[in-house]
């Protein structure tokens, strides 16, 4: 028989593709291992160090939204206690206007008792040169005038 007629070439050889690829790993040097079988070459090491990056990422990612979260949270407490100061801060000054009333209203009986003994004295001496009343006066508005210094810790003695 003919070699020509079995259909068989002398000079091709007719093998699987899977018998024309080398078997991995039959290079000493990976690189060339990769070349030779037509694939990429991944170095263990890049992949390795690829892996922790994106690990590294997310943990990074997982931390600065966790610290967002409690910074949030504490600006809104901090916020709260600023809010809940100044509740107590307009109480007080509601305490004192009321105090403030009470002197005034207090003043103006006072006073009103006051000028009822005048208008008495007055009318029974006649005494143009009496400045008590005036006197009297001046006193009082020193002693309300404490009550306005917002310097002083305590607003009354």
């Amino acid at each position: 028989m003919d070699i020509e007629q079995t259909g068989i070439d002398a000079g091709s050889t007719t093998n699987a593709p899977d018998e024309e690829k080398l078997p991995e790993g039959f290079f000493d040097d990976p690189k060339m291992d990769a070349k030779a079988r037509n694939q990429e070459y991944k170095d263990p090491n890049d992949e390795e160090w690829e892996k922790f990056q994106k690990e590294i990422k997310e943990a990074t990612s997982v931390s600065m939204a966790i610290i967002s979260e409690e910074q949030e949270e504490s600006t809104a407490e901090r916020q709260i206690a600023e809010i809940d100061e100044q509740i107590r801060n307009w109480s007080r000054v509601l305490d004192l206007e009321k105090k403030k009333e009470q002197v005034k209203t207090m003043k103006s009986v006072k006073t009103s008792a006051r000028d009822v003994n005048q208008l008495k004295k007055i009318g029974q001496s006649m005494d143009p040169g009496n400045d008590d009343v005036r006197e009297d006066d001046d006193d009082d508005d020193d002693d309300f005038d404490e009550f306005l210094d917002w310097r002083a810790k305590k607003s009354y003695k």
